[in-house]
């Protein structure tokens, strides 16, 4: 597994996918600060040109993240078949399980890498364009991020998962996006009639990062920012990885049977 991992990180670091993906994102976040920066010069009392609010819009937009982790997956491994790769790896004696652990592990380090970089973009451009203090905003995204990244991890797991049990990227982007955002809206939704429901949707990361979180500036309200919501979000995280991962490592197994 380990010299799987090793060529795996070779291609990828040798490969365009993670420069693309991270170098459009970043280029995504620096051109939003610059156009609340630039509205400055055309309103003078532009009350949308701060860091505070600049960063805030991550803040309620934290299921981007979940649906990116997909993305990167499918971008990293959607040549996967068509290279030969996973074939040369089984016939050189690399078992399946062995396949979805490092796949795995390198989609999440390829993934954290990429986050941390788009990070330093993000708050650095609103640090420096922007109006306001940035340490607090900054401090606030951050620890968002950190209760959002047991189950951004949990859903890149998910879709390499997916990504071995379809012999397809397209139909497994599908399941991906019914699975990690359909349902939990579907239930979501019924939860506006039944109670239980509603409990049980909010233990979706989709429901979790996206229906709990209040409207800015109206509620400004974040699950993880009680005790209890942090342990909840630790819990649904660390919760749904272990599930996909069981999962995956299931399927793995099955087929080499």
């Amino acid at each position: 597994m380990l010299n799987y991992m090793k060529s795996e990180w070779y291609r990828i670091v040798h490969g365009k996918e993670l420069y693309l993906i991270t170098g459009i994102l970043s280029a995504v976040v620096l051109a939003a600060n610059v156009i609340l920066y630039a509205m400055t010069f055309v309103e003078d009392a532009f009350p949308y040109a701060s860091v505070r609010f600049s960063l805030s819009n991550l803040l309620y937009m934290m299921t981007m993240l979940f649906a990116l982790g997909g993305v990167l997956v499918a971008i990293l491994y959607a040549d996967d078949r068509k290279n030969g790769t996973m074939k040369n790896a089984i016939v050189h004696g690399c078992s399946r399980t062995s396949l979805f652990i490092g796949k795995s592990l390198i989609s999440v380090a390829a993934g954290l890498i990429c986050m941390a970089v788009v990070l330093v973009v993000y708050i650095g451009s609103a640090a420096l364009l922007l109006e306001g203090p940035a340490a607090e905003p900054a401090v606030e995204l951050l620890m968002a991020v950190v209760a959002a990244l047991p189950s951004v991890v949990a859903i890149v797991v998910l879709a390499v998962a997916l990504d071995g049990f379809f012999s397809k990227t397209t139909t497994a982007i599908v399941a991906f996006v019914v699975i990690v955002f359909a349902i939990p809206q579907v239930l979501a939704l019924i939860g506006l009639r039944y109670e239980p429901i509603a409990e049980l949707a909010s233990w979706f990361p989709a429901v979790l990062f996206g229906n709990d979180v209040g409207v800015w500036p109206l509620d400004f309200t974040m699950p993880w920012e009680q005790l209890l919501g942090w342990a909840k979000c630790m819990v649904v995280g660390f919760g749904w990885l272990a599930v996909f991962a069981v999962a995956g490592l299931w399927r793995a197994r099955r087929v080499e049977l």
